[in-house]
């Protein structure tokens, strides 16, 4: 008796090879391509933009330290989010404290190297809850994302960096300082010895005499010793609409609190802004 065609497609798909339906690209896949559709494939490997450990099996795994979203732009050339962020970063004077791309000042952590090691939810949160001494710019998540995406394009994961130490905590003084006194009401910054003065009405001036401040001064000018000099003797005879009061000190007094500012920052000299790298501080 002849074997029925519905018993002779029975027997061809149980043979191997002989499957009607081929496996799917998931199941043929491995890594990342194995739950998720792959995209930018031009670009280089799944890991090299959004991080995670692509040999792992267990997701928990191969997601850590996952950049999503905005962040994971940086690699694209033609990204918008780290153009955002660079315009961010340069706006917003980040480099006064911060060493980013090689650049910038050693008041508060380099973020070239920091930037490789935490992970997406800590950094942005840190760029919208910022620490005590850095300024609250009123950023949105978005924006966030692009500072990082921006952060991630300048450093490098396998860049060795320069160990500081920086210091958060405020200090305690027996005998407060003459920025203290005259000007810690209103104004703070953040020196070698941890922040100094207590509010932020006035514009932070972490940083103030060095290239990576904004070019606030009278004029849209640096800030220079003679030009804070002027200011603090009558604010409103450059700025008529100031609110800061002139603030009498004396000789004495404003070379002290121009040492103050000019010593609180290391700005990097012509050489070590082409690439170099900063000395080493104890």
């Amino acid at each position: 008796m002849a074997p029925r065609p519905a018993l002779l497609i029975a027997l061809l798909v149980l043979l191997p090879g002989g499957c009607l339906k081929a496996p799917s690209t998931a199941a043929r896949e491995r890594g990342c391509r194995s739950c998720h559709e792959a995209h930018f494939v031009r670009e280089g490997a799944c890991h090299e933009c959004h991080r995670g450990d692509p040999g792992a099996e267990r997701g928990v795994l191969a997601h850590a330290r996952l950049l999503t979203g905005r962040v994971a732009e940086h690699r694209l050339p033609a990204g918008l989010a780290p153009r955002e962020g660079r315009r961010l970063v340069d706006g917003l004077a980040c480099r006064r404290c911060h060493s980013i791309g090689g650049k910038g000042n050693r008041l508060a952590t380099n973020l070239d190297g920091v930037v490789w090691t935490r992970e997406q939810a800590q950094l942005v949160s840190s760029i919208l809850e910022p620490v005590e001494n850095m300024p609250v710019f009123g950023l949105d998540h978005g924006q966030a994302e692009a500072i990082v995406a921006f952060l991630l394009r300048s450093g490098r994961p396998d860049d060795p960096q320069d160990t500081y130490r920086v210091q958060f905590d405020r200090r305690a003084s027996a005998s407060p300082t003459v920025f203290e006194r005259q000007c810690g009401g209103c104004h703070r910054f953040l020196g070698p010895a941890g922040p100094v003065g207590t509010a932020g009405i006035g514009p932070n001036l972490s940083g103030l005499f060095t290239p990576f401040y904004p070019t606030t001064a009278p004029g849209e000018r640096p800030w220079t010793e003679k030009a804070l000099a002027d200011w603090l003797r009558n604010p409103r005879s450059s700025r008529p609409h100031s609110t800061m009061p002139p603030v009498a000190l004396s000789e004495d007094e404003l070379r002290q609190v121009t040492a103050e500012l000019g010593g609180t920052a290391v700005a990097l000299t012509a050489p070590q802004a082409a690439g170099g790298r900063p000395p080493r501080r104890p």
